[in-house]
C-alpha cells in the first residue's frame, strides 16, 4: 500500500535526505519518495504504519501528517 503525508520542516536537501533515510528505517517500509518542494513524503509499506510511529521515527524539527482533503487544498492554493 502506498500513502501520502504532508511532511513540515524540511528547508534543505540535507534535510529530505535525513527524512527519507529516517522512515527508511521503520518496520515495514518498503521505500520513501520525499519532495521538500511539496512538503511531502510516499510512503509505501507492507502494512499499515500508525502515524505516531513514522513521527517518533523523525527528529523533532519535522513533523509529519496525514494528507486530508483540507491538507491537499491547502497544498494547491498556498503550495505549502
Amino acid at each position: 500500500m502506498i500513502h501520502e503525508y504532508q511532511v513540515l520542516g524540511m528547508t534543505c536537501n540535507s534535510c529530505v535526505a535525513k527524512v527519507q533515510a529516517s522512515l527508511l528505517k521503520v518496520p515495514y517500509v518498503l521505500s520513501v519518495v520525499v519532495s521538500k518542494e511539496e512538503n511531502k513524503a510516499t510512503i509505501q509499506m507492507s502494512t499499515h504504519i500508525p502515524i505516531e510511529t513514522l513521527q517518533a521515527s523523525l527528529e523533532a524539527r519535522y513533523s509529519i501528517s496525514e494528507i486530508t482533503p483540507k491538507v491537499i487544498a491547502n497544498l494547491i492554493v498556498t503550495g505549502k
